[in-house]
């Protein structure tokens, strides 16, 4: 049973709050009620206490089928997100309900389903307003990392399972610690986390729970076998433990609540001591809410990147097996735009998130990706054991333990087979190209191959799609952010900080020529950061962290003094913050794309010398303050750059720097040094090729990290390249002064 009924309708209200219950361990048909009713005095407090104390909102509650017993719902977290989103645009058809401000309220499972609810309404425009009209969350003991101890559910769903040989039901794989669906929600989300305010409450109570106990192998994944005489013991566990139960936004407020899991949003009156924690917080965050004012309003034109997105949903359409390799600079947005294009393939029942940055990671979520699979895959392992399947054969084998290395290897076969229900497999290989050797390369290439795999990959090194190629796939560059997406992503940021009264009275202080000076500031500011997502967004909030900024044109005037200074500039590029959606600092970045770039060059003879010179021609273009040059003009830049070098080789070579004694010989000597260095720069994007004309582009970012790695290069060796930079420059002009302006505007 689904239904998003109003159960408080005052006759103006201002602000919805929707109520969202749990996981159903015994099966209850009225569960939804149930959550939230005081068991003593039978209270349902969202209708009887919030009716006084926010008597100008109106309350909803959502239901779904959540049961994991009879009649168990086989629709998953997305399935029952999506149906919320759907019964709640169609409760605000108004013109005036549209823009109503959103307050959700959610007990442990439901807070999963309403992070899940944000995540599609962030890119289905039919739910834009949603996205856009929410301003709280309420989470009592929602496990955010996957809870250790789903308790007697947990265990009945896998007696259930292995009974009925029926896969578990997916709902319960949400409680369970970092399985499929936590994890991908979770890295959804994380790209809205500081778009709430939240109240996160905790369980300070632990409560009994009836378990099954059995004595697996040390490295078993073993199942409670009834027949082997199992032994009933009662313990009491925090169900979702202090740790799961935070989310990590900046908005977030903590209140302890002495309650239970089951017990800890149920309430018999205001005066209810447990409710005291709840209650005002509450009632402060739907006040607030009435300030919000949504802005939902639909334009006609999209986004650069939503014509990105389109042109790989189209290419995606063609194929019945569609391999897209999305590739761009470091903090560009690869991953964020896959997770935006996975959002968009709703259907999918399988997605696998894998990190390839390194082996140690993909071998770790290829074994936490078996976990989560878990019953599919022992469905799966027992039709390759038996070819005659009964449910009975599946039932004993689903009680004899399996090594977690043969489950792993069962993974891997299974992604190379068709489902029994014709479902696809989508495979996201994020980062790939971190992978170090060809062996390893070959290792994987051959595990995704399967009839009914789709593959996505991340990677800075365009050459990897090429035809041919192990990862053989349709190309799309991501490019850094247009002007207009730049500056809407670091407003974003600077609100996250700022309350929604404030940024307006601050806007409505400003004239008009005040507010045109703040613009432009802004447009400096994103363009000196290169329109990079990651260095937007480290600058925003570096500009509050540290400046004490909150948007305003002070704010933008000294940042943009700082990003002048060579030794303040290091500073901002260092910067980090790990509950970002980037997590690391942009220098950090770029100093992983050189690392590459010395592992790819490891081979070469000389290598040592050919890295240094990659950089020194990094460097030289970093300072002539190129952004795009056209062949033609990169072959007048080398020629320039041989007369500028033969002379002043002596001094460069001279300085206590990284060069081997080698590079000056390979630089004096070897006419295509260049150009080689261009390919293996190009294979780390470090510098980027237009697709259309083969322009190299070069980015601010990358030009402002590359004078500052590695950290042994001198001011004086700095201080060298810019007069290098400086002499080509003018020989440059004297050739071809109109292609020179076009390059370095």
């Amino acid at each position: 049973m689904q239904y998003l009924d109003p159960i408080v309708v005052p006759e103006r209200p201002d602000v919805d709050i929707v109520f969202v219950h749990r996981l159903n361990p015994k099966g209850s048909e009225d569960h939804a009620r149930q959550t939230w009713t005081d068991d003593r005095e039978g209270v349902f407090w969202p209708e009887t206490l919030l009716r006084h104390e926010l008597p100008s909102a109106r309350v909803l509650l959502f239901a779904y089928n959540s049961s994991i017993l009879n009649d168990a719902s086989n629709a998953h977290v997305a399935s029952h997100a999506r149906t919320l989103c759907d019964r709640l645009k169609n409760r605000r058809l108004a013109d005036q309900e549209k823009h109503r401000p959103l307050v959700f309220v959610a007990h442990s499972l439901g807070g999963l389903l309403v992070k899940q609810a944000l995540v599609e309404a962030r890119t289905d425009p039919a739910y834009k307003c949603l996205k856009a009209s929410t301003y709280g969350l309420v989470f009592f003991a929602t496990p955010h990392g996957g809870a250790q101890g789903a308790g007697a559910a947990e265990v009945a769903a896998k007696v259930c399972s292995a009974f009925t040989g029926e896969p578990k039901n997916k709902l319960l794989n949400s409680l369970r610690a970092k399985s499929l669906i936590t994890e991908l929600s979770s890295d959804q989300f994380r790209h809205q986390l500081n778009d709430y305010e939240v109240l996160s409450l905790i369980e300070r109570r632990k409560m009994p729970v009836k378990i099954v106990s059995w004595l697996p192998a040390k490295d078993m994944v073993s199942f409670p076998c009834l027949i082997i005489t199992p032994v009933t013991a009662h313990s009491a566990k925090y169900i979702v433990d202090a740790s799961s139960a935070k989310l990590g936004a900046a908005q977030e407020n903590f209140q302890d609540v002495d309650r239970n899991h089951s017990d800890i949003c149920k309430f018999s009156s205001l005066t209810d001591h447990a409710y005291e924690g709840v209650g005002p917080n509450l009632k402060a965050m739907a006040n607030k809410a009435r300030e919000h004012k949504a802005r939902c309003e639909h334009t006609s034109e999209g986004t650069c990147r939503d014509e990105l997105l389109k042109s790989i949903h189209d290419e995606w359409q063609k194929s019945t097996q569609s391999r897209i390799a999305l590739v761009g600079l470091g903090g560009v947005g690869k991953t964020e735009l896959s997770i935006k294009f996975i959002e968009r393939l709703a259907s999918q029942r399988f997605v696998l998130w894998l990190r390839a940055s390194n082996e140690s990671l993909l071998q770790q979520d290829l074994a936490q990706a078996a976990r989560g699979l878990r019953n599919e895959l022992l469905h799966f392992y027992a039709g390759k054991v038996s070819r005659e399947v009964d449910d009975r054969t599946i039932g004993a084998f689903y009680f004899t333990p399996i090594t977690m290395p043969e489950l792993n290897d069962t993974l891997k076969d299974w992604l190379k087979t068709v489902p029994e229900d014709g479902s696809r497999i989508v495979v996201i290989l994020d980062d790939l190209d971190g992978l170090k050797s060809m062996r390893h390369h070959q290792d994987y290439s051959h595990i995704f191959t399967g009839e009914a795999l789709d593959l996505i990959y991340t990677a800075r090194d365009p050459s990897m799609s090429d035809r041919g190629m192990l990862w053989e796939a349709t190309l799309f560059n991501v490019p850094p952010l247009q002007t207009d997406e730049a500056l809407a992503v670091m407003e974003q940021s600077a609100a996250d900080y700022r309350s929604f009264r404030r940024q307006n009275s601050l806007d409505h202080d400003l004239n008009l020529e005040e507010l045109d000076a703040r613009a432009t500031t802004m447009r400096s500011v994103v363009t000196h950061l290169g329109g990079v997502p990651a260095a937007v967004i480290m600058g925003s909030h570096y500009m509050k962290d540290t400046l004490g900024s909150r948007g305003d044109l002070d704010g933008y005037k000294k940042f943009l003094r700082l990003l002048a200074d060579h030794n303040s500039k290091g500073s901002i590029l260092q910067s980090h913050r790990a509950t970002l959606r980037y997590r690391h600092s942009i220098l950090a970045s770029v100093e992983v794309s050189i690392y590459r770039l010395r592992r790819n060059m490891h081979k070469l003879k000389k290598f040592s010398s050919y890295i240094q010179l990659c950089l020194l021609l990094l460097r030289t273009l970093s300072a002539l303050d190129v952004n795009v040059m056209s062949r033609h003009d990169f072959s007048v830049f080398k020629s320039a750059l041989r007369v500028v070098l033969a002379d002043l080789s002596d001094r460069i070579f001279s300085l206590t720097s990284p060069y081997p004694t080698d590079a000056q010989e390979i630089l004096l000597t070897q006419e295509t040094w260049m150009d080689e260095c261009l390919t293996h720069l190009l294979r780390v994007s470090l510098i980027t090729e237009r697709l259309d004309d083969g322009a190299l582009m070069l980015n601010n970012v990358i030009k402002a990290c590359v004078l500052l790695v590695p950290k042994q290069i001198s001011q004086d060796h700095r201080d060298a390249v810019e007069d290098i930079a400086r002499e080509v420059k003018e020989i440059w002009r004297a050739t071809d002064s109109r292609s020179l302006t076009d390059a370095t505007q």
